[in-house]
This record gives structure tokens, sequence and C-alpha cells, in this order.
């Protein structure tokens, strides 16, 4: 029996060295600032840890003082990760994946730390730069992308290199986010809430038409990533209403000029062309960086109103029909510098320079029915405007000690001018009138924000207070000459009405949010006081309105990981939103003939949001989400008409008690989950290189208490499918589409069609990747179209709007990175594994 069992035993050993084989894993260490190695003195601290069923468990620990690290660890597949800690370093994990295929050779690229104490502001951590890289005809597989980082308040999303949310403009990268709707009104929400722009951790300070320029005109291969912040802590603005779209542009710089150029062009019976440039350089202690381009734009937008004015018997019927075709031409100039004064300290400076030019041509067509006199108007204007924006922003930063403590002091100023004129032509039977107008505008927005950022080693607790003082003022000048019967006024506009509008608001604020990390919980906790104070003013009628507002704004937000794939994450915001200056000023902002016209309202009130939220998240992609918003004042559109007029003008006015009940659900679905069934789930996950189909629901539900509704309201459910397939020869097809229920309110509006978008592309890159094509069609599907009711007093409202027929395009990019490429990495680390310069892992089976 004995014999037997030795001789199996020697049977079986020539398998145990095949199942004890070895992978040589190697990487470089490199500060990210320097871009080069980490100093050789500094010491560095690798953990191995293997993935099993309960999470991530340590191998073996070692230290190195080396850039350059290459280990041999024993060849079972399953996913692993390096805890790498380097003192003055931000810590960082380094995954990578071993399969059966696996070569001997794994070489996972270079790893950039990122000092504690950094001369540009926080980036997302990036893995690996060599995620897959080739030698010497040898593919391995290394770090893994990750699209998707989420934390107790924010989600981020990696927009450079993520073919889903590349390419095109800011705007179509926004609306493929989940959650993130552009509705009825034009706004955008995520999740049912509005949200505030912020670019670069600044918020753009601009809205309606202007927002939405500066986002169809921004491409996204200038953006590095985008937060969703549902509930910003106490850091924030208070007056950020449902939350936060922080865009984040490219801000790396390294040594040498690098960067990337784009061009995108878009078509069907109108054109869009949008280029632009991206460079980078680092000059010993100066980092620079310059984001340019220019985006050209034609758009043909159809609208609709059927008005029924009940306050005649029986109610008059109004038909009216506009036309709008659109030019808009748009540059933007973006340089910063990046200068590091000291071993710790730095100063950044960015400028924002950004100029538009639009045209815009208006027809349009009335009929009425049920009238005594029928009226058939047709109206013909010419809409053009400029506006030209300077942005200018310094922040000082400084390390105060080694235990973490850090102050940062931030500066910006902001200048803003528009001038808009409009010459329209009215003919109502034959009986013609003429109108014309000429507004300027301009806003002035000053910012100084200091902040502390100390850590409490000893407990690990950081707490972050600072405060923030701000100043704005807007102002507009409207000069008119309407419905006049001389059609001399087109050449002399002889004005001879007027409104000058003056906003003028100050803002002080101080804040403190404390944090603490525990082994699977993070907490956050804040407060903030906001003193706010505007004052509003129409000279030209003497009225003037100032209000005081004082507060203070907790928020919470909470963390718990039950394991390395599960998450759960509740948090709480107390949060307002003053009345936009734009909501409030007079002068006209929209159409305007005999029957329609428009106006701010000065007496608008701030909105107050109690913010809650709760979310279940797997794999940073499957996810469930409830979201409750409460505000006891909310501003909405509404349109107002006295008893018994057929004249229209388009407001804002305050309502009471909204209401907003949020559910989504996202769910991802690789193909090879359908055909392995369990054994997928043993196998490295990533979705950059995986077939898959992204499923997304939303349920919404939107009610103001005191709004006039046509009936009861019901929710909206939104639908949303991704999908992404690897074709032969390194090919990519993706495809969105979305899609919402045709019954159900969508905040004041009660839909009668689903309105969709839909896209089709398909990528591949060329040259390793330094050369990019797509070719691809939005509103593959049809055009996008809105069709829904509004209720006011006296007057009922059906709206239908159709936006552009289907539009095909290209987009093409380069990108020139001296520092791309790394020759003969393979060679060296044949050469390190032989010296055996370093400690191996051990040989055993890992339990």
């Amino acid at each position: 029996m004995i014999r037997s069992v030795i001789r199996l035993s020697l049977m079986m050993l020539p398998l145990l060295g095949v199942a004890q084989s070895k992978v040589v894993v190697a990487f470089k260490v490199i500060d990210k600032e320097k871009n080069s190695c980490v100093d050789v003195n500094v010491k560095k601290n690798f953990t191995f840890q293997y993935e099993n069923s309960s999470g991530y468990k340590d191998l073996k620990s070692l230290v190195s003082t080396k850039c350059f690290n290459s280990y041999a660890i024993t060849k079972i597949s399953g996913n692993f990760r390096i805890y790498i800690s380097v003192p003055e370093y931000e810590s960082q994990y380094l995954d990578f994946t071993i399969t059966k295929q696996s070569k001997d050779t794994l070489y996972l690229g270079e790893v950039y730390l990122t000092r504690m104490y950094p001369e540009i502001s926080e980036e997302i951590q990036k893995p690996s730069k060599s995620a897959e890289k080739e030698i010497e005809g040898v593919t391995v597989t290394g770090a893994r992308k990750k699209f998707i980082k989420l934390e107790a308040n924010k989600t981020t999303y990696t927009i450079k290199d993520n073919d889903l949310l590349s390419g095109g403009s800011a705007q179509e990268t926004l609306t493929k986010l989940p959650g993130v709707i552009k509705g009825y009104g034009g706004n955008l929400t995520v999740n049912g809430k509005s949200m505030t722009i912020y670019i670069d951790d600044i918020p753009t300070g601009l809205s309606g038409g202007d927002l939405e320029n500066l986002l169809q005109s921004l491409p996204s291969n200038a953006i590095e990533k985008i937060e969703i912040i549902s509930n910003p802590g106490a850091s924030y603005d208070a007056k950020t209403g449902g939350g936060i779209i922080n865009i984040i542009t490219n801000g790396r710089a390294l040594r040498g000029i690098n960067g990337s150029a784009s061009l995108n062009y878009q078509f069907n019976k109108n054109n869009r062309v949008s280029p632009s440039i991206s460079l980078n350089s680092r000059l010993k202690s100066v980092s620079l960086q310059l984001n340019s381009g220019y985006n050209y734009r034609e758009n043909d937008k159809t609208t609709y109103y059927k008005r029924e004015f009940t306050s005649f018997t029986p109610s008059i019927i109004f038909d009216q029909k506009n036309i709008e075709n659109k030019y808009n031409r748009f540059y933007y100039f973006r340089p910063s510098s990046n200068i590091r004064l000291n071993k710790n300290s730095n100063l950044l400076i960015n400028y924002n320079l950004s100029y538009t030019d639009n045209s815009n041509h208006y027809t349009g067509e009335s009929l009425s029915s049920n009238d005594i006199e029928p009226i058939n108007l047709l109206n013909n204007s010419k809409y053009s405007e400029d506006n030209t924006n300077h942005e200018l922003t310094t922040k000082y930063k400084v390390k105060l000690d080694t235990l973490g403590n850090l102050f940062d002091i931030t500066a910006s100023y902001k200048h803003f001018n528009k001038n808009s004129t409009n010459n329209s032509i009215q003919n109502n039977e034959g009986v013609y009138k003429y109108s014309v107008n000429d507004i300027d505008y301009k806003s002035d927005y000053f910012q100084v924000n200091p902040n502390f950022e100390f850590s409490f080693n000893k407990v690990g607790i950081k707490m972050n207070t600072g405060g923030k003082y701000s100043h704005t003022k807007y102002t507009s000048n409207g000069k008119y000459n309407l419905l006049n019967t001389s059609s001399s006024i087109l050449v002399n506009p002889d004005y001879n009405s007027f409104r000058d509008f003056i906003y003028d608001e100050n803002q002080y604020a101080l804040y403190g949010e404390l944090s603490k990390k525990f082994e699977k919980l993070d907490l956050t906790a804040g407060v903030r006081y906001e003193n706010l104070e505007f004052k509003n003013k129409v000279k030209t009628t003497d009225q003037s309105i100032k209000y005081t507002f004082e507060k203070f704004f907790p928020s919470f937000s909470l963390l718990y990981k039950f394991n390395p794939t599960l998450d759960f994450n509740a948090t709480y915001r107390k949060s307002m939103m003053p009345p936009s200056y734009s909501n409030m000023d007079p002068n006209l902002t929209n159409y305007f003939d005999e029957f329609n016209t428009s106006e701010g309202n000065l007496h608008l009130k701030p909105d107050y949001y109690d913010n809650y939220e709760v979310s279940l998240s797997a794999w940073r992609y499957l996810k469930i989400s409830f979201n409750y918003t409460y505000s006891k004042n909310i501003n909405m559109l509404y349109y107002e008409t006295e008893d018994n007029s057929l004249t229209v003008n388009q407001t804002t006015r305050t309502f009471h008690g909204m209401k907003n009940y949020n559910v989504w659900v996202g769910i991802p679905i690789p193909f090879k989950l359908v055909t392995m069934g369990k054994k997928f789930f043993d196998e490295p996950m990533n979705m950059d290189k995986m077939n898959f189909i992204y499923l997304y629901g939303m349920y919404n539900y939107y009610k103001v208490n005191d709004y006039p509704y046509l009936d009861k309201v019901k929710p909206m459910w939104f639908y949303v499918i991704y999908a992404q397939l690897i074709l032969p020869k390194d090919f990519k097809l993706t495809t969105f589409f979305l899609s919402s229920t045709d019954k159900g309110y969508f905040e004041i509006y009660k839909s009668y069609k689903p309105f969709r978008y839909s896209n089709i592309e398909l990528s591949r890159s060329f040259s390793n990747k330094t050369i990019k094509a797509s070719l691809g069609i939005q509103n593959i599907l049809g055009p996008t179209k809105f069709n829904s009711d509004i209720n006011n007093f006296n007057l009922r409202t059906n709206y239908y709007s159709r936006d552009s027929d289907q539009l095909f395009y290209i987009k093409l990019s380069y990108s020139f990175d001296k520092n791309r490429n790394i020759k003969k990495e393979n060679t060296i680390i044949e050469e390190d594994t032989n010296s055996n310069s370093n400690k191996l892992l051990p040989s055993g089976p890992l339990k």
C-alpha cells in the first residue's frame, strides 16, 4: 500500500510542477507630477492580495527602493491586486488578472503616484496607462480600466478613452449618463432633480441658451471626467438646488509637447463642424496646458402651440406654428498653468475665453377659431446675438506640515457680456406691424474661497473647514420700438421705450466637515452657514426688491462596503436655489409678436430643498437608487393671460410644496453571463473589453401642491439601453437608446408622446491607439419629439416640437505623446527576473 502511494506521488510531481508554475509580474513606480521614477531613497511598500469569496486576502508584504520592480507569483487563475504605499504619496491599488492563457511575463505598466500635496487640483486615480500592452508580439493582460468610481457623495465617470462617452459634445455625453435627462423645459435633470453646472470646480454662472451653447460646443475629448454630485457636502455652495454636475477638463501635463487634435463633422441637410486641440507640456517647475476649439452648428426646429383661451364662451382656439433656423458659432480658448513655487506649495492659474455668435431666423403662422374676428397672423423675425465670456481663476495651495494638513485659497473673476437684437415683421390679414429691440447684458462675478484640511491621524479623522465670499452684479438695458406701423424703424430704430434692470448679490459662507473611514464604512458629516442678500431694481419703473436669507445647511453621507463588489450608500443634504436673475429680468427673453411676449418676475422667492438618497451598487455598474426631494418653494415656468385677452406672457412664478420621488435601476448583462452561467463570475470582469447590454430604468413622480394640473398627476417611466459589441479587426460597435412612457407628468408637463434619443457608432483605433476614427448616426429611430399639455389660469396649451432629423457624423482624433511608449520593456523584465534582485512571492498554492 505504501509503495502504491509513493509511486502515485512520484507520478504527480510533474503535474504539481505545472500547477505551481510562476508568472513574473513587473511594474514601474512613477511620480505623477515629475513624470519620473519615485526617488530611489524612498521605501516603497507593496502588499500582494488575492480575491476570494469574502474579499481580498493579503499574501505577502514586500519593501523595495527600486523604480522597476518584478516578482514571481504562483500561476493560479484569479483576480489580484498590489497595494502600493509610499510615504508622502497617495496609496493606490494596481489590479491585474491571471488566467490559464496568461504568458509567463505580465507587465503591468507604469504606476503613477500622486503626492499627498498635489500641484494640480485633485484628479481621479488613473490605472496604469499600459492596461493592455503588447511586448514583442506577446499580449498580456494588465490593470483594468475603471470608468466608474463610486464614493459616498458622488459618482465619477471617466470620459477620456471611454468609447461609450467620448466624442461629440459635452451635452451629448451628459445625456448618455445614467439618470441624466434633458426634458421638456430644456434643462438637464439627474434622477428628476435640477442640477447646477460646474466646470473645473467653478460654477459656470450661465443658464438657459447661454449654458446650452457652452455644453453643445465644448467637445467631450477635452473632458477628463464628469462628477455627478447628487448631494454635495458642506464645502459646496448651498445654492446648488438638487445637486452638481462637475465637468473636469483634461489636466495632466507631461514633459515635452503632448496632446490631441480632433474633428467632429455632423451632417444631414444641415452641417455641424467642431475642430479642437488640446496641448500640454512641462518645463521644469511649470506645467502648461491649452484647450481650444471652434464649433459651428446649423439646426432646424419646428414648434406647434395649440392654445385654448378658457375665459371666452365658447373657448377660443389659437393654433401657432413656428419654424426656427439656428446658426451658432462658438470659439473657446482655455490656457492654464501650474507653477511649483517650492517643495510644499504651488500656484494654479486658469484663464477661459469664449465667444458666441448666434443668428436665428423665425417664421410663424397663427390662426384662430371661434373668434368673432378670425386671426391669420404671419410673422417673420430675425434674431442675432453675440456674447463674450472671460474667466480668470487662481489657486494657491500649500502643505502646512508632514501630517497631511493643507491650506488652499481660490479666487476667481468672471465677466460676461451679451448683445441681442431682434427685427420682426408681422402681417395680420394685410395689416403690417414692425418691431425692433436691442438688449445689452453684462454680469460680473467675483469669489474668494479659503480652505483648510486637517488630518487627525491618531483617531483617523479628517476635517475640512473654510469660508467663501462672492459678489454678483448683473445689468440689462433694453431698447424697444414694438408694433410700429412704419417699416422705417427696421433701418432707423428710433427706440421709444426702455427697460433697465439691475441685480446685485452678496454671499457669505462658513463651513465645517468631518470624515472618518472605518474598515468597511466611510462617514462624512458637515454643516454650512450661508448669508445671502440680493437686490433687484427696474430703473425705468422705480421698482426695487431686496431679500436677505440666513440659514444653516447640514449634510451627511455614508458609504458601507459589504465586500469588494457590493456597496450601500446613503446621503442627506439641505440646499437652496435663489431665483435666477434671468428669470427676474423684465426685458424680453423669448419669441415676440402681437399675441406672444415674455418677461421676468421680480417677486420670485428662493427654492429650499431637502434631498435624501439611498442606493445599493455591485461591481461599480449594477445599481439601484431611491431619491426623495421636497421643496417648500419652487419657481416654475408659467403662461399667463388676462381675462378676455389673447395675449400670452411667458414668465416664471413661485409655487409651493414640491415633492419628487425617484427610483432607478441599472443592470449590466454581459453576453458571457448567458453562455457561461455562474462560471462567468470566476473570470476577470473588464467592461471595456466585453460584449454587454446595460439596461437602465427610472420611475419619476413629481408634483407641486398648488400647481393647476389638468388632472391627477401620474409618474413617468424612462428606459435606457446601452450596448457594446467587440467586432473582428478591433472594431467596436456602441449603441444608445432612451425612451419615456407616453403618459404621465414630467414636472408640469403632461406627456402625450414618448420622447426618445438614439445613437449608434462604429469605431476603431489605429497606429497603437494614436488615431481613432468613428462613424455614427444620431436619432437613428427618428427625430426627437416632445408633445405635452400645460395648464394655466384662463389658458390650456398643447405643445409639440420636433428637432433635427437623422444626423450622420464622422469623428477623427489624433493623440501625440512623446512619453507614450517605453521600448524593450520585456528585455528589462527578463534581466531583472534572472538576477533575482527582489524577494519572490511564496510558490505554494494560494488559500
